[in-house]
């Protein structure tokens, strides 16, 4: 049978033939630990950090370029808009001539949405470069019978932000109905 031992500590005993960490030993121990602690803390912190800087960085970088940089205004000749719609059923068009007015960025794409009386026509994949301060000339096909009645034109352009071309939601060229001219007239 196995016997129990109980160790009783006295208050004011001497202290003799008890085993334990001395004072000091369990201090530079607990000191060992807090550090060790606060390092992976730390750590951790620092990447958390870094990666919400980088997050941060890359919207304001998007959303500053785009304010700053996009100037698409529509042509003029004879302070006449260059932009008209044609056509009817299912073989209109939409023709616009572009100039990028921006100082130091060419436009590197457009994404285009047509407002209807009957739905939106968008066109997301228009590949075309504006270079700085010239111009651009393009014609859309628009359907008439699905969509409708031209109501407004939306167009995004895309520029070069950290080699990665970005469409700028922000910096809108709209017009609506009023403003488009019939390219007949």
């Amino acid at each position: 049978m196995r016997k129990s031992v109980l160790v009783y500590l006295q208050k004011g005993g001497s202290g003799k033939g008890k085993r334990g960490v001395s004072p000091l030993i369990a201090t530079v121990l607990l000191i060992a630990f807090a550090v060790a602690l606060g390092a992976v803390v730390m750590n951790w912190g620092r990447s958390f950090v870094q990666q919400n800087i980088d997050q941060t960085e890359k919207v304001t970088q998007t959303k500053l370029g785009c304010s700053l940089r996009v100037s698409l205004k529509i042509a003029e000749i004879d302070s006449t808009p260059q932009l008209c719609y044609g056509g009817g059923g299912e073989a209109g068009y939409l023709e616009m001539r572009l100039n990028n007015e921006d100082e130091s960025n060419a436009i590197k794409g457009l994404s285009v949405s047509i407002g209807g009386e009957r739905g939106i026509y968008n066109n997301d994949t228009i590949n075309t470069t504006i270079p700085v301060g010239l111009s651009a000339y393009l014609n859309m096909s628009y359907s008439y019978t699905t969509y409708g009645k031209i109501k407004n034109v939306r167009i995004v352009p895309s520029i070069l932000i950290g080699g990665v071309v970005t469409p700028c939601g922000g910096s809108p060229l709209e017009k609506s109905a009023s403003e488009i001219r019939n390219c007949s007239a």
